[in-house]
């Protein structure tokens, strides 16, 4: 198990491990809510890019007070590295809702409401998540209350560069633009979205190559939308629609932001 930063103690449970972080369960010596922390993962220590992001990333959190993505708790550095701390959200990752009898089309449109009002409370501070997929967003039981995770691949103004390298992200999620390594905007975010959430309603993964590096090939040369228009069926007609047209190969073709797709499915 990690090493908890001083003033905290670890708490056995499920760690989370992404390709530069690692994410476990830490509490306050006397007790109290429980706490997640957010600390570099072995492979990554010596990367300084990386660092210097998961020090913006506590930062980002510290600016954005909770709305929407966990609460910082608490940043800082030690011997193992920069670290955060961060309450732990009452929801349950979307990952474990794929296909599942409680994501009901009802659901599913509560989930899109909610998720898409976060998404837009981001991308109004100028930033875009660039990997947006099921393990990165927590929703409460009744669908009504959506929380995005994981900034680490994220870009907001000042954010620390990425040097050049291979594909960084979740390639059944990501955009055309994302997956060619294009310049993107907000729009690409709209689009894993879209994606995560069809996935969820259908229980039909998105691009379901088995290798990863065939998966990244058709992320940036095939059309979603056939496949969109099939998941779909059985969603409120506007949140299907509005989440198809999110699923478009150009981004010029989808939606301009968050707030227009939710302008679409808000009355239902």
């Amino acid at each position: 198990m990690p090493a908890a930063p001083e003033g905290f103690i670890s708490v056995p449970g499920k760690e989370r491990v992404t390709a530069t972080a690692v994410v476990f369960d830490v509490q306050r010596p006397g007790g109290g809510a429980p706490l997640v922390c957010k600390r570099l993962g072995s492979r990554a220590i010596g990367e300084a890019w990386v660092r210097a992001r998961l020090v913006a990333e506590g930062e980002l959190l510290r600016g954005l007070g909770g709305r929407g993505t966990p609460r910082l708790v608490g940043a800082g550095q030690d011997e193992d590295g920069p670290w955060m701390v961060m309450d732990r959200v009452d929801g349950r990752p979307l990952a474990e809702s794929i296909g599942a009898a409680t994501a009901t089309p009802a659901w599913v449109a509560n989930v899109a409401r909610s998720a898409f009002a976060t998404l837009e409370i981001l991308h109004a501070r100028g930033i875009v998540h660039a990997d947006l997929n099921p393990d990165n967003v927590l929703v409460s039981r009744d669908g009504r209350e959506a929380t995005i995770l994981d900034f680490g691949l994220a870009l907001w103004p000042g954010a620390p560069a990425m040097p050049p390298g291979p594909f960084r992200g979740t390639p059944a999620y990501a955009a055309p633009e994302v997956a060619r390594g294009e310049a993107l905007d907000a729009r690409a975010d709209l689009f894993g979205l879209a994606a995560t959430l069809l996935h969820v309603a259908s229980g039909q993964t998105p691009r379901p190559q088995e290798v990863e590096a065939a998966v990244l090939l058709a992320a940036g040369e095939q059309d979603l939308r056939p496949w969109a228009e099939q998941a779909s069926r059985g969603l409120p007609g506007a949140v299907a629609g509005a989440l198809v047209r999110c699923c478009s190969f150009s981004a010029a073709q989808r939606p301009t932001s968050a707030g227009q797709v939710c302008a679409a499915i808000r009355e239902l």
